[in-house]
């Protein structure tokens, strides 16, 4: 069997033509953090936040799944979507680019400014109270995701929990509508940027001042598209289980149309189980995981019907590195893993085996034993194997 992407639909639930592609992603007893950022084009602090997500917070937390509200109303922002309250004010944001991490109150408060690290770091250390199953199926011929998602109970708890369904779209140009502001490299002389970010961030290069950020430089990541849930305020999720008991099951089926308008194969779906209590300091995320569509099995792949390797979603960063390396995959199984890195000359210098557990591989590990070179990193999963170069750097 080999690696492939994070979403299924199992058939004996619903039959498809030959277009439709079947992958399925499973937390497995694992705890998966959701941070949810509140941010906008118009925003001169916001690519600060985005830089936050994907050079600490993806780095250094693997099994953090990030989701991006663009807002507010008033703003003219073309990527908000109708019922946002991350973008409103409130308990979730009240400035930008402001974050909630598993809507979990932290200091006296849910929404956060943009050094998410900590935080994060305290709700990964958390023992899941929910196993969350996505199984979904993308119809390439009419557009239509189909998911099914079930939420499984891990821990007894007293009153409500939701299920929610997220849509998200990767790589969106930062041109016409899209176009980012931000304060990098405009004259304020010692604000935030000039000090941190101008100085440390080379992809905050100098350009010419006007306030935006040329659309070479900057494309907006994990913009949420769509919020599934069917529920009168969407945010919260639907019904799924009053005072559940260990093993008991929920599931349900939530499906989406994919906008000529949006990149399906830059789009991925997120499934939650959520707390619904009476107040919404009360109302965190228990368990999450996502999904890539353009990995589906039978995805079309330049206009045929070959299916994408997805042993190519192996993703080893950064590189080059200096102690350490983050090693992400997508899998059809929870079978055990290894890795394996060896020097230029073929020797193995380190070999790591990982049990088997969600269907998603996020492990960061140590290199202070290495000295500096080229590596290769070999991943090896049920029999499949994909390998990557990299760089130490001392």
């Amino acid at each position: 069997m080999k690696l492939k992407s994070i979403l299924l639909l199992s058939a004996t639930v619903l039959a498809f033509g030959n277009s439709f592609a079947q992958s399925m992603v499973n937390t497995n007893g694992k705890k998966y953090v959701l941070l949810e950022e509140a941010t906008g084009t118009w925003c001169g602090y916001c690519p600060d936040g985005a830089q936050n997500i994907q050079e600490t917070i993806e780095r250094d937390f693997p099994r953090c799944i990030s989701a991006s509200f663009h807002g507010p109303t008033g703003y003219g922002e073309p990527m908000m979507i109708t019922g946002d309250p991350f973008c409103t004010g409130g308990n979730f944001s009240t400035s930008f680019p402001y974050g909630c991490v598993d809507r979990n109150v932290f200091a006296g408060k849910q929404g956060l400014s943009r050094a998410w690290d900590s935080y994060v770091k305290t709700d990964t250390a958390l023992a899941p109270k929910f196993d969350v199953v996505m199984k979904s199926a993308w119809d390439v011929a009419t557009a239509k995701l189909t998911i099914e998602l079930t939420a499984k109970c891990l821990v007894a708890g007293t009153g409500v929990w939701s299920v929610n369904a997220y849509i998200l779209e990767d790589s969106i140009p930062s041109s016409g509508a899209n176009i980012q502001h931000s304060y990098a490299g405009a004259p304020h002389t010692g604000n935030y940027y000039d000090v941190s970010c101008t100085g440390s961030a080379p992809w905050y290069l100098p350009y010419p001042s006007g306030g935006s950020l040329p659309a070479s430089m900057y494309a907006h990541m994990n913009v949420v598209r769509a919020v599934l849930a069917k529920a009168v305020v969407p945010i919260w999720g639907d019904t799924a289980l009053t005072n559940p008991t260990v093993g008991q099951t929920f599931t349900k089926t939530y499906t989406y149309t994919i906008p000529t308008t949006q990149n399906a194969w830059s789009m991925k779906v997120i499934g939650l189980v959520q707390k619904y209590g009476a107040v919404k300091t009360d109302r965190p995320i228990e368990n999450a995981i996502m999904a890539k569509v353009r990995l589906m099995k039978g995805n079309v792949v330049l206009g045929t019907n070959t299916p994408m390797n997805v042993l190519q979603d192996l993703t080893v960063f950064p590189n080059p590195t200096s102690n350490f390396i983050t090693v992400k995959c997508s899998l059809d199984n929870t079978e055990a893993n290894s890795i394996t890195i060896m020097n230029v000359a073929g020797q193995i210098v380190m070999h790591k085996e990982y049990a088997g557990s969600g269907t998603l591989f996020a492990e960061k590990i140590a290199l202070s034993d290495l000295s500096s070179g080229t590596y290769f990193l070999q991943f090896t999963n049920n029999g499949a194997t994909e390998t990557r170069q990299f760089v130490i750097n001392k």
